[in-house]
């Protein structure tokens, strides 16, 4: 504090008034830089939103997205790179996404595509801000229409144009594994094997194993529709070779198995086919119904191929009553029954079951036989 009484000079003064500005202007910059540092700080925590969501379960892990492939998704967490392959990733959920996409996104991931479809329909295009919650938005339009499709609900060739003309534009998205195993089932499910193989072939091509063994199982199941059988037989032993240890690999290696008893059988060894299926049976829990579908539909197939109409019946029949929760095999079975029934001469039972498969599946391959 300046004494009023003491004498003060020119120079005092303006040292004093110096002083006192540099010593405000300092604390004014301490302020604002202390201000700007705060919104830097924010800014950057609202840019680093976007979650990745691992398929095995497990907390997301939050930060920015810097990089997407058909292969990795690349995410910054506090200035670390992390790299996740696409085949370990559940779901993204990007920075300013709709919530009703993210709801969408984590109900098909847990098979409720009905209350997906509803969620779906609630979403604005136009409100989206950002070319990736764009590309988002029509992948999951294509994805939903092939499932809705495949599932007897939907138009299978207004579902192939949409997911075809997203997979052309975004080949490297991570993504377009699964929009090319939708292409595939609806290949397979329309009655185009040929074009199945392409697109099942993508899969086959990955770098990553369960990507692999998924693609050449369904690789030979179309080869196998084409009456390629040694060709078919190839790619199933491939899935039989596999060293993998994952459950959906390992199911995937059973069915494989199924499919190339259905190859033996094709090949003139139908009697030894019949003894691998039955021992399949009796070895296998019943209540996997995806499994035990195939394998009574393969097991009629066979008889029906050596001209024993009634037992083939009976294994159609159980896929028919008791794993009719299985679209293709059930859709399948039915076919066969509408045919078999009529020519045992049960003109009713033939007609039933024409009925529901056009009813139920009337976009399958199986109701235009």
């Amino acid at each position: 504090m300046i004494d009023p009484k003491s004498p003060i000079t020119h120079s005092t003064m303006s040292s004093i008034l110096i002083n006192r500005f540099y010593s405000t202007s300092r604390g004014f910059q301490l302020v604002c830089f202390s201000l700007l540092s705060l919104l830097a700080s924010s800014f950057a925590s609202a840019q680093d939103n976007d979650r990745v969501f691992p398929a095995k379960g497990g907390p997301a892990i939050k930060g920015k997205i810097v990089e997407r492939t058909k292969d990795k998704v690349v995410i910054e967490v506090k200035g670390t790179n992390q790299s996740f392959p696409t085949n370990e990733i559940g779901r993204i959920v990007f920075d300013g996404e709709p919530q009703q996409l993210s709801r969408a996104k984590d109900l098909l991931a847990q098979a409720q595509v009905d209350q997906a479809i509803d969620e779906f329909k609630k979403i604005d295009k136009e409100s989206l801000k950002t070319d990736i919650l764009k590309q988002e938005y029509d992948f999951y339009r294509g994805y939903i229409a092939a499932t809705s499709a495949l599932r007897g609900k939907g138009d299978t060739a207004a579902a192939k144009k949409i997911l075809l003309a997203w997979a052309t534009a975004n080949s490297k998205s991570n993504n377009f594994y699964a929009a090319s195993e939708k292409l595939g089932e609806l290949e397979f499910a329309t009655g185009n094997p040929e074009q199945a193989v392409k697109y099942f072939g993508v899969l086959a091509g990955s770098p990553f194993p369960d990507l692999n063994i998924k693609g050449n199982f369904m690789v030979g199941k179309a080869l196998l529709a084409l009456k390629q059988t040694a060709e078919a037989r190839k790619k199933f032993d491939l899935v039989a070779q596999a060293q993998v240890s994952d459950v959906p690999s390992l199911k995937l290696k059973k069915l494989s198995s199924i499919a190339a008893v259905r190859a033996d059988a094709a090949d003139g060894k139908p009697e030894m086919a019949i003894q691998t299926l039955e021992k399949m049976v009796d070895e296998g829990d019943s209540t996997d119904a995806e499994l035990f579908a195939e394998i009574y539909n393969a097991t009629g197939n066979i008889l029906l191929s050596m001209g024993n109409s009634d037992e083939a019946i009976l294994a159609f029949l159980k896929t028919d009553l008791l794993y009719a929760s299985q679209t293709e095999p059930h859709a399948e079975a039915l076919h066969a029954l509408s045919q078999l029934w009529l020519k045992v001469g049960d003109n009713q039972r033939a007609t039933d079951c024409k009925s529901r498969l056009a009813k139920l599946y009337p976009t399958s391959a199986w109701s235009k036989k």
